[in-house]
């Protein structure tokens, strides 16, 4: 069998090398335990312990064992702001920037595993606690099958705790994507592609590179080859992003732009309700670029279902953003744009 079925790879397959690496860490568990006694206390913390493991490093643990991750489905902790805020704050609209649940992969426009299902209808229940009676919600998504999923999770979820928690003369629009919240865009071979769908363009042109030998690849294949190897070496491709300047892929300053020129033409749009309020579904490197323009550094990845919590005074001049407990008060960049950005004229 070995000759008819050749191979050069050395190591095992990853369903061997986790299942060699259970059975060590068994092994190494039982030979730790010789001499203890086997008492119902020893059993009872093992089991405990199982469980634990199950709910926070299970991928594709069932939503009825998921305690570890509800969690992340939580707003984040409120912050008590002086009362010279909070008499400002009066009028304020809460618009929320919230990630996708769980989905099923990254090589394609895949949309939500069950897990990321009950993760976006966990977080509607949450925010419904926070409405007033006769609020209006507007529910806005990137367009992409994970984020249009996660918008409607949320407003299941909204609709049961508005239910549950009796709140009257509620309004709530029903999502429709806004091409103002997509995600990153990249420029790949004459086309704008989020990084999804990038991959799969990447992937095919690059195979064919490799194969035909035919030459030097275009800039673009290299930057996403990249963008994408950073990821499979174990790192964060969004800092990457962030931190290095790239030419074929949208610019973070740019992604923050047009995300506020979204936020401001949602609110003058929906000006006839004094409790607005406005959740976005959308993408982590997007999200992340709206954090990091706020506070002066990369805050991390945002969990599924976390969200970027924005107060946007009456003025629409400034802006309180809070995400994991740090808040910060912000100009809005000015909805112009600075003839730097239009680069047709520069020739």
């Amino acid at each position: 069998m070995a000759d008819k079925f050749p191979g050069t790879r050395a190591e095992a397959p990853a369903y061997l090398a986790r299942y060699l690496n259970r059975k060590k860490a068994k092994s190494n568990s039982k030979s730790q335990k010789e001499g203890d006694d086997s008492s119902w206390v020893s059993r009872a913390r093992g089991k405990a312990e199982a469980r634990a493991r199950v709910e926070t490093e299970m991928d594709e643990a069932p939503p009825v064992r998921t305690e570890g991750y509800a969690r992340v489905t939580v707003s984040p902790r409120e912050l008590i702001f002086p009362d010279s805020y909070r008499e400002r704050m009066n009028g304020t609209t809460d618009v929320r920037l919230i990630r996708h649940g769980q989905t099923q992969g990254y090589g394609t426009n895949a949309g939500l595993t069950q897990l990321g299902k009950w993760q976006a209808h966990r977080k509607g229940q949450n925010l419904a606690r926070g409405l007033k009676d006769g609020s209006k919600v507007v529910l806005i998504n990137a367009d992409t099958a994970r984020a249009r999923e996660t918008a409607m999770g949320v407003q299941e979820g909204l609709m049961q705790g508005i239910a549950r928690y009796k709140i009257e003369n509620i309004e709530i629009i029903d999502p429709f994507s806004m091409e103002n919240f997509r995600n990153l865009q990249v420029w790949c071979d004459g086309e704008e592609k989020d990084p999804t769908s990038a991959f799969v363009k990447y992937d095919t042109v690059l195979e064919e590179y490799e194969r035909k030998k035919s030459g030097d690849r275009p800039g673009w294949l290299d930057e996403i080859d990249r963008f994408w190897k950073v990821q499979a070496g174990g790192g964060d491709p969004i800092a990457y992003w962030l931190n290095q300047p790239l030419q074929y892929f949208e610019p973070p300053a740019i992604v923050v732009r047009r995300f506020w020129r979204g936020i401001v033409k949602t609110i003058k749009s929906n000006q006839d309700n004094e409790n607005l309020r406005v959740f976005v579904c959308t993408h982590s490197g997007a999200i992340r670029a709206v954090a990091t323009s706020a506070v002066g550094h990369d805050p991390g990845e945002p969990h599924n279902l976390e969200d970027v919590r924005i107060r946007v005074f009456s003025d629409m001049k400034n802006a309180i953003i809070t995400y994991r407990g740090r808040g910060t008060e912000i100009e809005i960049p000015t909805i112009n744009s600075p003839t730097w950005y239009d680069l047709s004229n520069k020739d």
